[in-house]
C-alpha cells in the first residue's frame, strides 16, 4: 500500500473511531491493539489533544466517507 494511502486510510480509521459509541467495539479494539504486542505510547501532546477531544461536539466532525471523497477529489484521485 503506497504511504498518501496508508495515511488516508489512517485517518478515516481515526474518524470512526472517535464516532463510536459501541462500548464492546471500543473494548474490541483496544484488545486488537494489546495483540498486536508492540506498546504505543502517546506523547503527552497527543494525549492532551485527544483528551480535549472527548467532549466536543460530534457534530463538528465529519463523517469518513465524505472526508475520503473530498480528499479524492481535492487531490483528482
Amino acid at each position: 500500500m503506497n504511504t498518501p494511502q496508508l495515511q488516508n486510510d489512517k485517518l478515516k480509521i481515526i474518524n470512526w473511531i472517535a464516532q463510536l459509541e459501541d462500548a464492546a467495539l471500543v473494548e474490541k479494539i483496544k484488545s486488537l491493539m494489546k495483540e498486536s504486542g508492540k506498546p504505543y505510547l502517546l506523547t503527552n501532546e497527543q494525549q492532551k489533544i485527544l483528551d480535549s477531544q472527548v467532549n466536543s461536539n460530534k457534530s463538528l466532525y465529519k463523517d469518513s466517507e465524505v472526508l475520503f471523497t473530498d480528499l479524492k477529489k481535492n487531490n483528482g484521485l
